[in-house]
């Protein structure tokens, strides 16, 4: 080091020192918090609370929407979010379950000679076309199987119709189910043979009501048509009427009523009974038939 240097070193030093005297004691307990074993050591910062926000130029609007939203707001939007997410996760899920659907295609049987009379390969060849052949016969009896249920399904849902129909006391349920059959679609006919507890009381109230089966006509969704049908199944009441009783008929005539008592011909009766003599009682009986 040159003595210039030494000389401003020097100069420096004593500047200082006269300056800030005292500076090795620690004259306070705040200068003990802030020195440790001779080092400065920077105060703790104080928590008042507040949050920040570490943003790339602008705020995003979106951001800052989310962070004034209210609560519920933010949990509609997670939820939104979750369902979104497994939505996406069952489609997938849909599309491996189709890829793995897909019929097996059993082709032409091996020969001998698609293998250059390789005996082992032809072998192997034919082996596995053998169970590939025994797996599509298993999926075409799967098949058959399915459309079996859905068929049997169907014909006990007609019978249940049938009979469910029969119970329904009008006479008129003809003309309400063509009604019905005019304005539904084959699909909405069956969504409402399928789904309600009693299709023939939705088909009846359809009918004997043409503004609501237009209404109804007009839901192409068919889950939102099954929706409106069980709706309007629950709102159906079905009243039994009595029959008016008829009037009793009261039968007139000049003779007399059946069982009553002829105390003329019961008096004649006692006095021919103390003479022995029924004579007047022959004679009132034939004055009777006479009449």
């Amino acid at each position: 080091m040159s003595k210039v240097e030494d000389e401003v070193i020097e100069t420096t030093t004593e500047e200082v020192t006269q300056d800030e005297p005292g500076q090795d004691e620690v004259t306070s307990t705040d200068e003990k918090k802030g020195t440790v074993e001779g080092e400065a050591v920077a105060p703790e910062a104080e928590d008042d609370g507040n949050e920040v926000t570490v943003s790339i130029g602008e705020p995003d609007p979106q951001v800052e929407e989310e962070r004034k939203a209210p609560q519920w707001v933010k949990d509609l939007r997670k939820t939104n979010r979750e369902l979104h997410a497994r939505t996406k996760e069952l489609e997938a899920k849909l599309n491996a379950q189709a890829t793995e659907n897909k019929p097996v295609v059993l082709g032409q049987k091996p020969t001998i000679e698609d293998f250059d009379f390789d005996a082992e390969e032809f072998g192997v060849a034919l082996e596995g076309w053998f169970e590939k052949k025994n797996r599509v016969a298993q999926e075409e009896q799967r098949r058959k199987d399915e459309a079996k249920a859905q068929e049997d399904a169907w014909q006990a849902k007609l019978t249940d119709y049938g009979t469910k129909k029969a119970e329904v006391k009008v006479k008129d349920f003809e003309d309400a189910e063509k009604e019905v059959q005019s304005v539904l679609s084959v699909t909405q006919q069956g969504i409402v043979l399928q789904g309600a507890e009693n299709a023939a009381l939705v088909v009846y109230a359809l009918g004997k009501n043409p503004t609501k089966a237009k209404e109804l006509s007009g839901i192409t969704d068919p889950v939102k048509f099954a929706f409106a049908v069980a709706k309007l199944e629950a709102q159906l009441k079905v009243t039994e009427k009595k029959p008016k009783p008829e009037p009793e008929r009261v039968i007139s005539g000049t003779g007399r009523t059946s069982g009553s008592v002829d105390s003329t011909l019961e008096r004649l009766r006692e006095e021919a009974a103390k003479t022995g003599d029924y004579t007047k009682v022959k004679q009132y009986n034939q004055s009777k038939r006479n009449k």
